[in-house]
């Protein structure tokens, strides 16, 4: 299956928290599996994301990273920052999702968005 850095990104802090809650076994299995080949994935990600941020981040007499009162990155192209970001966003990994059928869930609530976060995991 095809998943974007920036799916990954948006979903691995929830199936994270959903990874604690109480879950059949196979659905937990499977959303821990999927945990770690979607982590290893973004650990690509991020070395990128560095190697962008050293591109066009100001940096101080030291070589040090500027940032603002607010802790965000001063950028000395914004513009082709905002590109290359987007970018690499936008790129797909082709990752072996470990699925699980629907009916696994009957007797376990869960929020709608919970659910669609791990929509791609479930067989139909």
């Amino acid at each position: 299956m095809k998943l974007s850095n920036e799916k990954m990104l948006t979903d691995i802090s929830k199936l994270r928290t959903l990874s604690q809650k109480q879950l059949p076994v196979k659905v937990s299995y499977a959303i821990a599996k999927n945990i770690s080949k979607i982590e290893k994935e973004l650990l690509i990600y991020e070395q990128e994301r560095q190697k962008l941020i050293d591109k066009y981040a100001e940096k101080d007499n030291e070589g040090k990273v500027v940032a603002d009162k607010n802790g965000q990155i001063k950028f000395k192209d914004k513009e082709n920052w905002e590109k290359d970001i987007k970018e690499l966003l936008s790129i797909e990994n082709e990752i072996d999702i470990h699925k699980f059928k629907i009916d696994e869930l009957e007797g376990y609530s869960m929020t709608p968005a919970e659910i669609m976060s791990i929509e791609y995991m479930i067989e139909e």
